[in-house]
């Protein structure tokens, strides 16, 4: 079916692209629960933070999850504190979230600009949020280094749950812009 000509704002367009995002994240975190609880138990999905990885490095902050790490060395360079447990983990959850919702702000502006059908273009999205993300930026900020040996099965089911994200993101964003 064609698509709608009605022209919106970037801003109306962005905070659809925001709220695709928040739901895209919301799926990927409710997949990866899943998984934690059926390999490693029921007591897996109540212990962590949702990305939280395989095997961090170690140090004082040893069962960080990656956006953790990001609160804690804003809190500890920028504002010279250190943070409480639970104020690290809400800040990091914060940090994941945001992370999705900017990646779907983003898309938003991207499909509406390219238009590709919401297939390709959720496929190319989570791919770019694989690469850039888990691939590149955490190893290059040295927020977690993955062990040597880390799978090919762990690998494919990040690249399967950034999949998700990327085609829930764009899907969801083409309901909210009204294109069916």
């Amino acid at each position: 079916m064609p698509r709608q000509m009605a022209l919106e704002s970037p801003v109306t367009n962005t905070l659809k692209g925001i709220a695709a995002g928040l739901v895209g994240t919301l799926v990927m975190t409710t997949a990866l629960q899943a998984v934690d609880r059926f390999t490693r138990g029921p007591e897996a999905a109540h212990s962590e933070s949702p990305e939280a990885p395989e095997n961090p490095t170690g140090g004082a902050t040893e069962s960080a999850v990656p956006t953790e790490r990001v609160a804690e060395r804003i809190a500890n360079r920028v504002f010279g504190t250190e943070l409480s447990h639970s104020t690290r983990q809400r800040l990091g959850l914060g940090i994941y979230w945001t992370y999705g919702a900017f990646w779907g702000a983003l898309s938003a502006q991207l499909q509406e600009t390219i238009q590709p059908p919401a297939l390709v273009y959720g496929t190319v999205l989570g791919l770019i949020v694989w690469l850039i993300g888990p691939m590149r930026l955490i190893p290059a900020l040295r927020l977690y280094e993955r062990p040597p040996s880390s799978s090919l099965v762990r690998r494919g089911l990040a690249i399967a749950l950034h999949l998700l994200y990327g085609l829930t993101t764009a899907f969801t964003y083409r309901q909210l812009a009204g294109d069916r």
